[in-house]
């Protein structure tokens, strides 16, 4: 998609992919043929190694298959015998005792009853079926299962568990339970049958590892990542490539050892003649390397002869006109190679650029008379409020009336505020933006003259953060502040400490805020003068009218209160808003509030 004339549209598809598309349909018979004849090959040649992956995997897990098959017959064959004994425990827990010592390749032997009894056990130990939630599991759901106990609390070394179901007159009686030690069963690699494997593991019907050749803790990383092996119980025969957790491609092989009940799992090696068939199909890759290789050499060689007669031109003269976009300059030097309706194509193009840069000169102009108009005006406002605060400044000695020179000192302020903001919006490059840290600064060092506050100095303090505002805000902004500072001066006293303050802070918050405050330090309970400086009057009641107004034209609330140290706060928190000019002209002037 790229935008033209303001609209988005489709990037129509180049000359040579076009070129190509037709090549690659005129080859297409050729390659499907020989895909689908190489791709039935390759396909036959994969079954045939999944199969033989499988039948090694059975073949390399006939030592563990043994010993739970074992494990299940002599589990059969003490369910045969005893489990009619359960009457007397103890002589049923003596023969257990006994037939493991006729039989060492297991550490524990019990009979549980359908109820969870298994006061028959090889130890002669109470055994309570609550504390093994294992057991509990059989006695909820009946059935031949085989879990991995890393500490059996009888033997205290990692078993297999066997648990068989024995039947009593046709009907479920109970399980026997055979302990297997772990160790008994085969490890490592060298051992008779297949063997270049990475490991070789054995799971129960919930997928829960049983035994594996190398370490049980650390066999996790090299099985499959995405991959439940609950899933591969109850299932057929079946291998497969996959990620393992590690994340390297491996090939596994899934049979079963003791259907619905134990699977093995065999992770093989990619030196494995049948896994490498697995992973990498070598002869689809063949059958499909000869039509790449026509279409190749036909789509080369047709890309040749384009890109030498049409597309290095147009790409030639696509760069010219990008060019210009950015730089607005138009070489002059042309390919004499270049095909004569290119050739013309380039003589348009020169002749639209050139109109263009008359048309932008002629814009520039009229927008650069039309920014030194608006500075000067700014100028001559600035100059006229200087004069008039000049005026007002005559007047106010001549004036022989305390609340009169009052009066006329406020309004002589609020004069200099529009005068500060006049003279920041002509210096400024951008006149739909002013610094209002900047302006808040020069307002300040203007009012420093009334740092005197009854006989005493005032420590006047001001913080303010670079704001991009538009005039819109900065002038009500400027005139609250010059407004909050004037009251703060005014009825500013020694603090706690005995040392009169005055701050102004401006900071940017998140979310597209600004913040005002303005604080003044004073006791509420101030006798005196204080005090009398704060009933309400004539000049107090229009600085606070003002105030509201400024806010109202921020967007914000207004809000006059203590602190808890004593000092008096004035606060705003106001939304930033973004230039919008007027519709019927250039530049939108800002609105000053009306005295």
């Amino acid at each position: 998609m790229k935008t033209v004339a303001g609209v988005w549209r489709q990037r129509p598809t180049g000359l040579a992919a076009r070129i190509i598309l037709f090549l690659s349909l005129a080859l297409v018979p050729i390659g499907v043929v020989a895909y689908f004849q190489t791709s039935k090959l390759a396909e036959e040649t994969r079954l045939r190694s999944q199969l033989s992956l499988v039948a090694l995997t059975e073949a390399a897990a006939l030592g563990e298959r043994e010993t739970v098959l074992r494990a299940q017959g002599g589990a059969q064959a003490i369910g045969a015998t005893l489990g009619q004994q359960m009457d007397d425990p103890q002589s049923c827990s003596d023969q257990l005792a006994g037939y493991l010592g006729a039989s060492p390749g297991y550490s524990f032997a019990a009979i549980m009853t359908l109820e969870g009894d298994l006061s028959c056990n090889s130890r002669g130990v109470e055994m309570n079926v609550a504390d093994f939630p294992r057991l509990i599991h059989i006695v909820d759901q009946p059935g031949a299962t085989a879990w991995l106990n890393r500490r059996g609390p009888i033997s205290e070394r990692s078993v297999i568990v066997v648990a068989q179901p024995y039947f009593i007159g046709g009907e479920l009686a109970g399980h026997v339970l055979l302990s297997v030690p772990s160790v008994l069963l085969p490890r490592g690699h060298d051992l008779p049958g297949p063997n270049d494997f990475h490991d070789l593991i054995t799971i129960n019907e919930q997928g829960e590892i049983l035994t594996s050749r190398g370490d049980v803790d650390q066999v996790a990383n090299i099985l499959p990542a995405d991959l439940d092996l609950k899933s591969l119980v109850g299932g057929k025969s079946q291998s497969f490539a996959a990620r393992s957790a590690d994340g390297e491609t491996r090939v596994y092989a899934a049979a079963p050892l003791v259907p619905g009940m134990i699977h093995a799992v065999g992770i093989w090696s990619r030196e494995n003649a049948e896994a490498q068939a697995i992973s990498v199909n070598g002869l689809a890759f063949v059958a499909a390397a000869l039509p790449f290789l026509m279409w190749a050499a036909s789509v080369i060689v047709a890309f040749l002869a384009v890109n030498r007669l049409v597309i290095r031109h147009i790409k030639r003269l696509s760069r010219r006109m990008r060019a210009f976009a950015l730089s607005r300059r138009v070489p002059a030097v042309r390919d004499e190679a270049m095909p004569a309706e290119l050739a013309d194509m380039e003589d348009d193009f020169l002749d639209m650029a050139d109109a263009i840069l008359r048309d932008e000169a002629q814009q520039e102009n009229a927008l650069r008379e039309k920014t030194i108009l608006l500075k000067e005006v700014h100028h001559r406002v600035k100059n006229n409020l200087q004069l008039i605060s000049s005026i007002m400044n005559m007047q106010i000695r001549q004036s022989r009336n305390d609340e009169t020179r009052a009066i006329l000192q406020r309004l002589q302020d609020r004069v200099r505020s529009l005068a500060t903001i006049h003279r920041n919006l002509y210096q400024t490059e951008d006149l739909g933006h002013v610094n209002a840290g900047n302006l808040l600064k020069d307002l300040v060092g203007q009012m420093e003259q009334m740092s005197e506050v009854s006989g005493r100095r005032v420590n006047l303090t001001i913080a303010a953060d670079d704001i991009e505002a538009v005039p819109d805000q900065a002038v009500p902004l400027s005139l609250l502040t010059a407004e909050a500072m004037t009251n703060a001066m005014k009825y500013a006293g020694p603090g706690a400490d005995g040392v009169t303050r005055v701050s102004i802070r401006l900071a940017r918050l998140t979310r597209g805020r600004a913040e005002l405050e303005v604080i003044n330090s004073a006791r509420k309970d101030a006798p005196g003068e204080a005090a009398a400086q704060r009933a309400p009057g004539e000049i107090a009641g229009l600085g606070s009218k003002l105030m509201q107004a400024f806010a109202t034209q921020l967007g914000g609330t207004l809000e006059q209160d203590w602190t808890e140290a004593g000092d008096y706060r004035v606060h705003i928190i106001f939304a930033l808003v973004e230039f919008t000019p007027d519709p019927t002209t250039p530049e939108a002037m800002p609105n000053v509030p009306d005295f």
